[in-house]
């Protein structure tokens, strides 16, 4: 596995509890104050809140890392992995995937190992949602906007789901207790919470032109361009071919569920 900067479960990079010392500190003022001034403790200890807060505010800094494809265009939807501080089965975490406009939404979903993901529809059409992935094959047969099924992920790995009535539909989820998952958005854009002093140099990304497979991710350096940090991947969307609808959706469309 490579060598990433470390997250906790909040998507902040670890590093010594500095907060825990300032409560510490902030302790032993607060007793003073009280002893010295005869302030109440109250007022007290709203300022001390105050100021912890505002401590841990400038303690900390949102850096912005865009990715571009190998044609120098913003890769929307290409996932950074960090690794992860939390590695604990999830029982009873839940993500959804809603079906708006006959796609998927969101394309990228990342969850933890054991997490129930919930397949809204909210078109008002049918849809058949079903995956052939080793990590999750399952399938959820016609249903309308009325219903919202559950699948538990409990495999780690990259689901591909499908519609079996619409082709278009192509959706993945990432499904691994080893990364934080944050996914670029429509300008190849995606903020990390760095703590105070922390750099990254470089990252890595999978993205679904690599293939559903986490052993095809890329190592990307960064460099510095007007206060954000780029990386470009060595990827390429590929060539688009009409395909001529499949019979089960010819059929499907005939019947007026377009």
């Amino acid at each position: 596995m490579p060598n990433l900067p470390k997250m906790n479960h909040s998507g902040s990079l670890v590093r010594t509890p500095i907060i825990a010392q300032f409560v510490f500190f902030g302790y032993v003022t607060v007793e003073r104050i009280k002893l010295l001034s005869g302030v109440g403790v109250k007022h007290v200890i709203a300022v001390f809140l105050f100021t912890v807060i505002s401590i841990e505010y400038v303690s900390a800094e949102t850096l912005r890392v865009k990715l571009v494809d190998a044609n120098g265009q913003p890769l929307v939807n290409a996932a950074l992995l960090i690794d992860s501080q939390k590695d604990k089965f999830n029982e009873n975490n839940e993500a959804v995937v809603d079906q708006v406009d006959k796609q998927f939404t969101p394309t990228v979903s990342a969850v933890k190992r054991g997490t129930d993901v919930v397949f809204p529809n909210s078109d008002n059409i049918r849809h058949h949602v079903y995956s052939f992935s080793e990590a999750k094959n399952f399938e959820l047969k016609l249903y309308s906007d009325k219903e919202q099924p559950s699948v538990n992920f409990d495999k780690e790995g990259i689901v591909t789901l499908g519609c079996n009535i619409h082709d278009q539909m192509i959706a993945y989820v990432l499904v691994s207790n080893d990364y934080d998952v944050v996914v670029t958005d429509e300008q190849g854009l995606a903020e990390l919470n760095l703590s105070e002093g922390e750099s990254l140099e470089e990252v890595t990304v999978w993205h679904y032109w690599m293939g559903d497979n986490l052993s095809q991710t890329q190592n990307i350096a960064l460099e510095t361009h007007g206060g954000e940090l780029t990386g470009q991947v060595q990827v390429s969307a590929p060539q688009q071919e009409e395909k001529e609808p499949s019979r089960l959706e010819q059929r499907f469309n005939r019947k007026g569920n377009q």
